[in-house]
């Protein structure tokens, strides 16, 4: 994503920090292992291709020696390689990254269970779609590199996979509809900024214990669909700037741990479901930016008491703006520009009495 919200980067830090337990559980003590050759060569053959390293990511991956010992590299007490993870490094901005094609060398790790390479900024090429093969990965993290082509639709074969990074690329094409066939594992999705077109498949609404949806500037288009509805667990949805339309579903009520909701600048048309009142815990609700008519529902400002953010400017709504509430301290930029038919402070007074 090109710019976290508050939320986002705090799923970051859980993610960090499951991440990094994660490792220190499964990761073998280095001293009592030896890599398997194979599998040396498979990470030398990734060191050979990258023409630019600043930082010296790499510079203890030599050739004869034990690549257990290696920076960024994690194995079991078979000497299989478990872990490929430059996560701990400061952003690019402070000169880390790396300059070279992705290649297809991890998927010569059988037993792979975490691979990131977020943030390398400059990896380029493609995702393989032999990346299906590794059947234990749990953690996949490609985000801000260079990358092109589409996802694979392999990617269903990765029945572990808890969380996938891959936003801030130029990938192309649709979400493959075998997404949903990584089933109940799955909890983090960002695809943000990642060039993606084509509609949310309806199998992805069957990653029942999402708790982020990240699909924030790409081309994406179609309805939401009532489905959304399945994912209870959702604690974050943000699809903003994509070019989404028709109604918005009312079962968007049905998430209830929800804490941010952004659907802005889109094309979302019709009312605004009064059934979003019901997602008592949500922070920040965003839907500016769309074909939005209808009044704002009354009792959103008794409902949302913990709604701390909240923008609706650029749509065509209308009537009376609800007194108090999360409503009581907004400004008028909360609604304006556009909805030229809303009324109330902090706008000027309806000039008819409205019942409500």
């Amino acid at each position: 994503m090109g710019k976290l919200s508050g939320i986002s980067l705090g799923f970051l830090v859980v993610l960090g920090f499951i991440l990094a337990s994660y490792l220190q559980i499964q990761a073998a003590d280095a001293s009592t292992v030896q890599c398997l050759p194979a599998e040396s060569v498979a990470l030398l053959s990734f060191k050979a291709g990258i023409k630019e390293d600043p930082a010296g990511l790499l510079a203890n991956w030599l050739p004869h020696t034990d690549c257990c010992n290696w920076d960024y590299v994690g194995c079991n007490s078979n000497g299989h390689v478990i872990s490929v993870n430059f996560n701990p490094n400061p952003p690019a901005s402070t000169g880390v990254f790396l300059t070279g094609p992705l290649g297809s060398w991890f998927c010569d790790l059988p037993q792979l269970q975490v691979l990131d390479l977020s943030q390398m900024q400059n990896l380029t090429g493609t995702i393989p779609s032999a990346i299906g093969n590794l059947i234990d990965l749990v953690h996949l993290f490609l985000s801000t590199n260079k990358l092109k082509g589409t996802i694979p639709s392999t990617i269903g074969n990765l029945k572990k996979l808890q969380t996938l990074s891959l936003g801030e690329n130029s990938i192309t094409g649709s979400i493959p509809s075998s997404l949903g066939d990584i089933g109940p594992s799955l909890t983090y999705i960002d695809f943000g900024s990642a060039s993606l077109s084509g509609s949310i498949p309806d199998s992805l609404y069957q990653l029942t214990n999402l708790n982020a949806l990240f699909l924030i500037h790409n081309h994406m288009s179609g309805p939401l669909s009532p489905l959304i509805g399945n994912l209870a667990q959702l604690e974050d949805l943000e699809i903003s700037t994509n070019e989404f339309s028709g109604p918005l579903p009312s079962t968007l009520g049905k998430l209830s741990k929800l804490s941010v909701l952004d659907l802005s600048n889109n094309k979302f048309s019709g009312s605004m479901p009064a059934s979003i009142g019901d997602i008592v815990n949500l922070g920040d609700l965003n839907l500016a930016n769309n074909r939005l008519t209808g009044i704002i529902p009354p009792m959103w400002n008794t409902q949302l008491a913990n709604l701390d953010a909240i923008s609706l400017n650029r749509n065509f709504l209308s009537g009376p703006i609800p007194y108090g509430g999360p409503f009581l301290y907004n400004g008028v930029d909360t609604f304006r520009p556009g909805n030229p038919g809303l009324c109330d402070d902090p706008l000027p007074p309806c000039k008819t009495k409205h019942k409500l």
